[in-house]
This record gives structure tokens, C-alpha cells and sequence, in this order.
């Protein structure tokens, strides 16, 4: 009988089941090791046992935060989280609504640019991943969960498997990934989002479509989508290689200028410039582009 099952490939992203199960395992492991603390008796130590008891109950809190987003990730309900922990429906989604959104929107756009004060007192960006608990890095992560768990179930004499995390986890089919990828998550952080974040969105739909094409039920017009992606995504590089090469020849005022003509009253979040102190440029943050010639900053 023939095989129709999708593949799986090893640059596919984790499902968020997965990822939500390895942010709890993460807290869990977290968590364990802070207990570990309690068991010894120090007679040379002044302890302060009801202050590291109250930081394991505020973190044991983050452990039942990440194991109800697990069950919501999974279908479940407010009524489901609220019936097995004894409370309300509304009771639940008051205590873990903000747990839950945050998570959602951390999953929908993992990296992030914000605007913060600099030492200089001006504005500056700064761009960073806010998954959760191992989840920015979920192979090497998982990785050390692995060792983790096979060194303490080989001390308790348990049989755990040769991968007791990493091999529970699951990556997305080109199927499925190709349903979660959107450039929707840009258009919420930009306005008009910068051509290179565009042409990425582009190539892997293009990367999803050939997998698609060489699967097991080959979509009939895959490879033509798969052409389409790779013409957009060549537009967009174009385009991104352009803005590049006009910024190193302008003036910070200029490209500010020049962001205000293409994209009048559009361009807000991570539009930011803040100076390069051994060139003396500026970086814009939406074009991805250091403006004005290198030049020596003393």
C-alpha cells in the first residue's frame, strides 16, 4: 500500500502543542532544581526558608500558567480549565487570559522591536524573541532537557527512553506550516511592512510549495505557486537591495524624508534611527539598512 503520509522536514518549525509542552517541561525542570535548595541542611548557612518558599510558590504559579496553555493549545475550554480546577468558567479566564494572550501573541510574532532610551538619553530599538522558556531556542533546549531527565530517571533506576523530550516533540507538515504562514503578524507591527521581512514570508512559502509538489498528494498547481512565491520574493529582494543602496548615500534627515514620501503617515512602531558610535550612522530599523557612507567616527 501506498505511503500517504506528509513528511516531515528538519527546518520545519515545532507545532505550537509542542512548543507549549516544551515551555512547561522547561519551567518544570526550572522548577525542580530550585527545590533541590530545600533539601540540604547547611549548618554554616543563615536560611531564609519563607522567602525562597514564597519565590517557588510565584514560580510554581508559572508552571500552572504554562500547563493551561497546553490544554488550550489543545482544544480545551475555559469551562474545561475551570471545571478541573474547581472555580468558575469565568473565574478561569480571569485568572489565565493574560497568560494565554500573551503566549498567542508571542507565537504569532516571536520577534519583536521596541523603542527604548538609550544611555545617550535618545531613542533607540531594540529587537529580541519573546517566546517563553527555552521555546526562542527549542532544539537546544530540548537537547538539554534530554540529559536532564535521562540523568535523573538513570539515578532513580526509571526507564525513560533515549530522548524523553525531544523525541515527544512534533514539526509542522509543509501542509501545515504553509496554513500558519502569514504575513498578517507584519501588517499588525508595521503599517508597510520592510521588503526583506516580506521576501522571507515569500521564500518559504516557495520552499513549502516544491514540498508540496514532491509529496505524497501532490497539489496539482504547487509548482506553479511555488514559481509565483519565488517571482514575489525576487521583487521584494529588489526592492530591499534599492532602499539599501539610496540609504548609503543619504542623510538620516533624508531617509526620513524619503520614509515620509513613500509612505505618508505610515510608518510607525519599529521606525526608529539611533547612531553607530564607530561609523557615526544611523540604523534604521524598518529598512534593515545603515543610512549614509561608513566613515570613520573620530
Amino acid at each position: 500500500m501506498e505511503d500517504k503520509t506528509e513528511p516531515t522536514y528538519e527546518d520545519a518549525p515545532y507545532t505550537e502543542q509542542s512548543l507549549a509542552q516544551l515551555a512547561l517541561a522547561a519551567t518544570a525542570q526550572d522548577l525542580a532544581d530550585f527545590l533541590i535548595g530545600f533539601v540540604a541542611v547547611w549548618s554554616d548557612y543563615n536560611p531564609r526558608p519563607v522567602e525562597d518558599a514564597a519565590r517557588f510558590v510565584r514560580r510554581a504559579q508559572e508552571l500552572l500558567d504554562r500547563a493551561v496553555i497546553v490544554e488550550k493549545v489543545g482544544g480545551a475550554s475555559w469551562e474545561d480549565i475551570g471545571d478541573t480546577l474547581e472555580i468558575t468558567r469565568q473565574s478561569a479566564h480571569a485568572k489565565f487570559r493574560q497568560a494565554v494572550e500573551e503566549w498567542e501573541e508571542a507565537v504569532k510574532r516571536p520577534i519583536v522591536t521596541e523603542e527604548i532610551y538609550g544611555i545617550s538619553g535618545g531613542l533607540e530599538t531594540r529587537t529580541y524573541n519573546r517566546m517563553p522558556a527555552g521555546t526562542a531556542t527549542p532544539d537546544e533546549t530540548a537537547a538539554y532537557l534530554d540529559k536532564w531527565a535521562l540523568a535523573h530517571a538513570q539515578a532513580d533506576g526509571r526507564d525513560v527512553g533515549e530522548r524523553p523530550v525531544s523525541g515527544g516533540l512534533a514539526r509542522m507538515t509543509p501542509l501545515v506550516e504553509m496554513m500558519s504562514l502569514s504575513s498578517g503578524p507584519l501588517f499588525d507591527e508595521f503599517a508597510s511592512p520592510p521588503p526583506h521581512l516580506l521576501a522571507e514570508i515569500s521564500e518559504r512559502e516557495a520552499v513549502l510549495w516544491e514540498r508540496l509538489a514532491a509529496g505524497p498528494r501532490p497539489s496539482r498547481d504547487a509548482k506553479k505557486h511555488a514559481a509565483a512565491a519565488r517571482q514575489k520574493a525576487a521583487t521584494y529582494r529588489a526592492q530591499d537591495a534599492h532602499t539599501k543602496s539610496i540609504a548609503e548615500t543619504q542623510a538620516p534627515n533624508q531617509h526620513a524624508s524619503e520614509h515620509e514620501r513613500r509612505w505618508p503617515k505610515k510608518i510607525w512602531g519599529p521606525y526608529r534611527t539611533f547612531p553607530d558610535l564607530a561609523t557615526a550612522r544611523d540604523w534604521c530599523a524598518h529598512c534593515n539598512v545603515w543610512i549614509g557612507p561608513e566613515t570613520s567616527g573620530s
